[in-house]
Parts: C-alpha cells; structure tokens; sequence
C-alpha cells in the first residue's frame, strides 16, 4: 500500500508540474498573440488618425452666412458643415463637406463664384484653399475648373499648379505646371497652354 500510495503521490506531482508548464507556455503563446495583433492592428492605422486630433471651437451644419471685409458684405458662403478653430496659431475654418462662396462687388452684384468638395478659410492670411472638383465663374459665365485653386482676397487673386481648363465663350483652354489670374479672370496666365477656338465657316 505504501509503494502504491508513493506512486501515485509521484505520479500526482509529475503531473501537476506537466499542468503548470502547459499554463505557462499557453500564457506566453497568448502573450506572443496579442502583441502581433496590437501591432498589425497599430501598423494598419494611418498615422494622421493615431495623432491627436484637434478639436473645433465650433461645429455648425447647414450654414448659410455673410462674410465681410473692412464692414462691407464682401461674401456669402453655404456650407453642410462648418469646423472653426479660433485657438489655433493661425485660425481657419474648415468646410469638409465642400463649400459654395459667392463674391459681390459695391453694388452687392454677384461678380464670381467659388465651389468645392472641400475647402480652408485661413483667417490671417485672408486665403482660400479649394480642392476637389473645384468650379469658379465669373459675371461673364466665364468657367474656370480644377482640382486645387487658392484664392487670396486680400490681393483679389487666385492661383493652382494643377491642370486648369477655361472656357471662355467658344474658346477652351487648357494649362498644365501653372495658372494665376484675377478673381473675375479678366487677365489670366498659364506658364504651359494649348486651345481650341472655333471659327463659324462663311
């Protein structure tokens, strides 16, 4: 009995070391496992999400509003959405939803419009940046199209090194590496063009 009971008591410890070493190594496979995933999971992540993102002073959908220059109504601007951040070393506004701005001369006539998928207001600088898709028109029906336009106020001018096509009445231009113009492109400039103008055969 006492051979038995020994072992048995033996065979019980064995065991019980066996159990113990399985729970030791499955904890350091699981351990393995869960930094591979928390580091596949962290890689996959676009390093502009994992920053900080900063936080608006103010969110506002559906606005509808007159922007003024030196007390004059100079703008009317409709949004879906509206982002202001006052608190930011160079304040702007964000529009991520896309923006349309409409600009009025002293007589409060419409004399360009301004449209985007998207769009920057940059206060101090009193700068414009649209991208996507973007449409200007002048008074003229004058259509200007791009995909990146940057519109100073203050200077009553806008400019983009990105494909620009104009048309103007019959005629169609197209410029690629550079395009500056006034904001009622009354004199405009390409560094690299090409147009067509189409003649009414007599």
């Amino acid at each position: 009995m006492k051979v038995r009971l020994y072992n048995l008591v033996r065979f019980s410890e064995k065991e019980q070391r066996h159990k113990n070493l399985g729970i030791v190594v499955l904890s350091m496979v699981a351990a393995i496992l869960i930094l591979s995933c928390s580091s596949k999971v962290a890689s996959d992540i676009p390093p502009d999400l994992i920053s900080n993102k900063k936080t608006p002073s103010l969110e506002a959908t559906d606005v509808q509003t007159s922007l003024t220059d030196s007390g004059v109504v100079k703008y009317f601007l409709t949004t879906p959405k509206l982002l202001q951040f006052d608190q930011e070393k160079d304040p702007y506004m964000e529009f991520p939803e896309g923006f349309h701005l409409q600009e009025f001369d002293e007589n409060k006539n419409i004399i360009s419009e301004l449209s985007a998928n998207y769009g920057k207001n940059f206060v101090h600088e009193k700068k414009w940046l649209a991208t996507g898709n973007v449409v200007m028109v002048n008074n003229k029906g004058d259509t200007l199209r791009t995909e990146e336009l940057n519109y100073l106020t203050k200077d009553d001018r806008i400019f983009t090194d990105k494909f620009v096509n104009i048309k103007k009445g019959d005629l169609d231009f197209n410029g690629t590496g550079g395009f500056e113009s006034d904001t009622q492109m009354k004199k405009w400039t390409f560094k690299k063009t090409k147009g067509h103008i189409y003649v009414e055969d007599k």
